[in-house]
């Protein structure tokens, strides 16, 4: 009995794996496309390889289905999101692209930005995208936070020169009621980015797809959102390797607990400690570096983000977590971060893991 009935992707996160190029990138998309995998993701990241160029580069060589996961639309104008897109389309022979925004990493984005008013900069952002893709003249006074931010011409208009080849679906992503209704009302689908094992094990994911469903009914929508779950993976036949890869990364994804206000019976379900969450926090606001602070991640705080370890385990792990996701209606699981060699970790996926969900 197959264990998931929908779509099986990979994610590419591009400041994780910064030592390959993009001809790297488009070689292991092809690698993937080769293995059976239905779609590739690109994250958004200010200093790294551009998503869209990576995109692009993909496109121009391997015919397989492309989405980004996700945009952060701090970092791009969407005038010239929108003229991107629509060039990307020509070359992805009318296959759909998806499109995931969302506000981005709450420890990374205000780095670079001001990252003001979320759900207003998204929300505006997908409904100018939507109509400028399709076509439309649009009076940039319609949209007073993207006009405000960008400092666009109060009585200019936008209409695109060319007409896309493709079609667009968007996807949100946020754990917070706020954005997952917003999610509910402006968006085609939900993407869970990286924070699918730690809402599921803490009990919160079923009532957050729930609020997403909810508002998107309420507008007459579709009955349920299509459903993206972003399923970090650290796979390695060096087990200790693997383990490793996750450190830098999960030493801030974990701070996020305290804002979402974790209770200790969550800390609890999730097997971490507050006080180890605090520590990790206090270091870091005494200046510790991501090296030093994670030190302190412990392999039980790893296994809170990722499914992680030598093959087997892994694979035993991935088993649970996609039967889990194929209960709660996901119609797609991506595969992301993947580890610390992408060669290995597509191989591994495939010969090893794959196999068991079928």
């Amino acid at each position: 009995m197959s264990i998931f009935h929908g779509e099986l992707g990979l994610q590419f996160v591009t400041h994780l794996a910064n030592h390959y190029t993009v001809p790297d990138l488009v070689r292991l998309a092809q690698l993937a496309a080769d293995k059976g995998f239905k779609q590739i993701w690109v994250n958004d990241n200010i200093r790294y390889r551009g998503q869209l160029v990576v995109l692009t580069a993909i496109a121009s060589h391997v015919p397989i289905r492309l989405g980004t996961a996700i945009m952060v639309p701090y970092f791009h104008n969407p005038l010239d999101v929108a003229d991107s897109l629509a060039a990307l389309s020509e070359l992805c022979e009318g296959r759909e692209i998806s499109i995931g925004i969302a506000r981005g990493d709450l420890g990374q984005s205000p780095q670079h930005v001001q990252a003001l008013k979320p759900v207003a900069m998204v929300s505006e952002t997908v409904r100018f995208l939507r109509r400028a893709l399709a076509g439309e003249e649009i009076p940039y006074g319609e949209y007073p936070f993207l006009q405000e931010f960008y400092r666009l011409n109060p009585n200019g208009k936008f209409c695109l020169a060319f007409k896309p080849k493709a079609a667009f679906k968007f996807y949100g992503g946020g754990n917070g009621p706020q954005s997952l209704r917003m999610c509910g009302r402006v968006m085609d689908g939900l993407i869970s980015s990286g924070t699918y094992i730690p809402m599921l094990k803490a009990g919160r994911l079923p009532g957050m797809l729930a609020t997403a469903d909810k508002a998107a009914r309420e507008l007459d929508r579709q009955k349920c959102l299509r459903k993206v779950c972003e399923l970090n993976v650290s796979i390695s036949r060096d087990r200790e390797k693997a383990i490793e890869f996750p450190k830098r990364q999960v030493s801030h994804s974990i701070l996020q607990w305290e804002a979402l206000g974790f209770t200790p019976e969550e800390y609890a379900k999730l097997g971490v400690q507050r006080e180890q969450v605090l520590k990790l926090k206090a270091a870091y606001a005494a200046g510790a570096t991501v090296e030093e602070a994670s030190t302190r991640v412990t392999e039980t705080m790893v296994k809170t983000y990722y499914a992680a370890g030598k093959p087997e385990e892994v694979r035993d792990q991935i088993i649970e977590l996609v039967g889990e996701a194929g209960r709660l209606g996901y119609d797609h699981v991506a595969f992301a971060k993947l580890g610390p060699d992408y060669d290995e970790a597509i191989n591994l996926i495939t010969e090893q893991v794959v196999p068991a969900l079928k």
